[in-house]
């Protein structure tokens, strides 16, 4: 049996059409949600106030605002995180990974917005109870999670799976926008006066054309999110990848006197500055329990994450003594493949012009939806008329 250029153009036209048709909608919903997402610090801190800061008056101690926020949640025994302004935020974030009021959910942390210069609560909530966080939980896992771990773990994965029905609707468009003719100019181009049908015909082919390479990306490292698993044989091939680089392994603590008392952010940030000493802070997260660790994060020059930077010290919370150290500048290639992923997601990776170019794309599956349903349904009911 021959295989004509025309049936192998039929195969990719029926299967860019199926997926359009059943997951279309998710993809016009996850790219809104996704826009929403690349600016979610700057969200969550809309309409409050800036924070108060005197001429040049230094942030309070990390040290000072953990006694603050024990005394106000005396019945939280567990670790606290720190993620320090910039980068778009502007107040300190001080999250309670566990909180017992939504233990039963995928992802729910306490989170408390604190003004780095006073130490006054701005805004404090459960993770689901702000708009942008919502957002975020519908693009992660369609909401799901607020059902229960097992649920939303479902729903994180399906949501990560159509990263690889979106990679393959845009290569079967583009091999289908490609002009026969070599009439490239055509392609990119509306007709001047076109009907309707013609309209959105050619603008389903422009939104395509110009998002494709972009969410070729967002397709890739959101399906990688759940199943790296996948690509790590395959990147192991050419380049060797610690397994600890995927998985934080688990570090305790040791007390060697029952009276010991744990050192103080301050005592570890010196420390963390003699392994990082030109990098800038961006998180500490203080021991959970008595055999916990501090582990403080770092961002060195050029890291692509710029919020939640590689960098990271694991420290004794009793001795000082650093238990492990995770440097990108020393990772290989295949762990600074794995460590891309997520600042080329959100586009932090190219800055600021990188996240406005994200959020701009974000809108353009509705667009593709809309007009590839319109075109769809003029086509059925011109067939109809003939």
């Amino acid at each position: 049996m021959i295989i004509s250029r025309k049936n192998i153009r039929g195969f990719w036209l029926k299967l860019h059409l199926i997926l359009a048709l059943i997951f279309g909608l998710l993809f016009a919903v996850l790219g809104l949600t996704g826009s929403s997402n690349v600016f979610y610090y700057e969200l969550r801190e809309w309409g409050l106030p800036k924070p108060v800061k005197e001429n040049t008056q230094a942030a309070l101690p990390l040290d000072a605002i953990l006694q603050s926020v024990k005394a106000q949640h005396p019945q939280r025994n567990g670790g606290w995180s720190f993620l320090l302004p910039g980068y778009g935020a502007e107040y300190l974030l001080v999250e309670y990974p566990r909180p017992e009021e939504t233990r039963e959910k995928l992802f729910a942390p306490l989170e408390i917005l604190i003004d780095p210069y006073t130490g006054q609560v701005a805004d404090q909530r459960f993770w689901g109870q702000s708009v942008p966080s919502m957002l975020y939980e519908l693009h992660a896992a369609l909401m799901l999670g607020e059902l229960g771990k097992n649920v939303g773990l479902i729903g994180f994965k399906f949501v990560s799976g159509l990263g690889a029905a979106l990679f393959v609707l845009c290569l079967s468009g583009l091999y289908l926008w490609w002009p026969r003719n070599g009439k490239f100019k055509q392609a990119l181009t509306v007709k001047h006066r076109a009907r309707p049908e013609r309209l959105c015909y050619d603008m389903h082919k422009i939104f395509g054309f110009y998002g494709s390479l972009i969410l070729l990306i967002l397709a890739f490292t959101g399906f990688s999110f759940a199943y790296s698993d996948v690509f790590l044989p395959i990147v192991r091939l050419f380049s060797p990848v610690d397994d600890e680089h995927l998985h934080e392994s688990k570090l305790n603590s040791v007390r060697a006197e029952a009276t010991k008392s744990a050192l103080t952010i301050s005592e570890i940030l010196a420390i963390a500055d003699r392994v990082f000493p030109n990098a800038e802070l961006r998180m500490v997260n203080t021991p959970d329990g008595a055999d916990g660790v501090f582990m403080v994060a770092k961002r060195q020059l050029g890291e692509a994450n710029r919020k939640r930077p590689r960098s990271k010290v694991w420290i004794d919370q009793y001795n000082g003594k650093v238990l492990a150290v995770q440097d990108p500048n020393r990772f290989t290639s295949g762990e600074t493949f794995f460590n891309v992923l997520w600042p080329l997601h959100d586009g932090q990776a190219l800055g600021i012009v990188g996240r406005i170019v994200w959020c701009c794309v974000g809108f353009i599956p509705l667009g593709l939806y809309v007009t590839g349903i319109l075109w769809w349904l003029y086509k059925g009911r011109k067939k109809q008329l003939v």
